[in-house]
């Protein structure tokens, strides 16, 4: 199971959340395997609700994604990197990212690869007070120190919150991704973003 790396979880500018700790400072560092419980819970939260119905999934969903951040991070590969934000009062992981290539390695050669964002996460009552940006910025520092040129990621064009996010972080449109699927069952589409990374922005 695979959490769906285009959708994002922030909420529009209309929502509200409650804030438990709203003078809190945060530390953005690379994830350990023992923070793996505490990033599943973060993105069981931010991508999949736990009512209704939804209820019943939630355990087998919140496995399943444990399961693919374990592999991913047990993964020899040279360019994978999952970020965690902690909250420095109590340790907390209050939102989390994950930074890799936008095609497999070996695939084509490096000079023509760039990075790719997926699964950026932030816990609902810690939202608004910067942490997306900070775990953003963080990535693009990271493929600055691999050798990257250029980010990317998705984000669904019904996301208005997500999409403004971006745009204040500099991420500019590259296209719209074509869906047979998404026009047949009127489901939201995937926009490509994309920024350079070759100097500090």
């Amino acid at each position: 199971m695979t959490v769906n790396a285009y959708s994002s979880p922030f909420p529009t500018s209309s929502s509200s959340v409650s804030n438990p700790c709203p003078t809190d400072s945060f530390t953005i560092r690379p994830a350990r395997f023992d923070d793996l419980g505490g990033v599943t819970e973060v993105l069981t939260q931010s991508f999949h609700s736990p009512q209704g119905l939804g209820i019943l999934m939630y355990p087998f969903l919140k496995f399943g994604i444990y399961e693919d951040i374990r592999s991913r991070m047990s993964s020899d590969r040279a360019y994978y990197t999952c970020l965690v934000a902690t909250a420095a009062s109590t340790g907390k992981i209050t939102g989390t990212v994950e930074l890799g290539l936008n095609c497999p390695e070996g695939w084509i050669p490096k000079q023509y690869q760039s990075t790719y964002i997926s699964n950026l996460a932030v816990s609902p009552q810690y939202r608004r007070q910067g942490i997306a940006q900070r775990l953003l910025r963080s990535c693009e520092q990271v493929s600055r120190q691999w050798g990257f040129k250029q980010i990317y990621l998705h984000v669904l064009d019904n996301n208005e919150g997500a999409q403004k996010l971006y745009a204040r972080s500099g991420y500019q449109q590259c296209r719209i991704e074509p869906s047979v699927t998404a026009w047949l069952l009127k489901q939201p589409r995937r926009v490509l973003l994309g920024k350079s990374v070759t100097s500090h922005q």
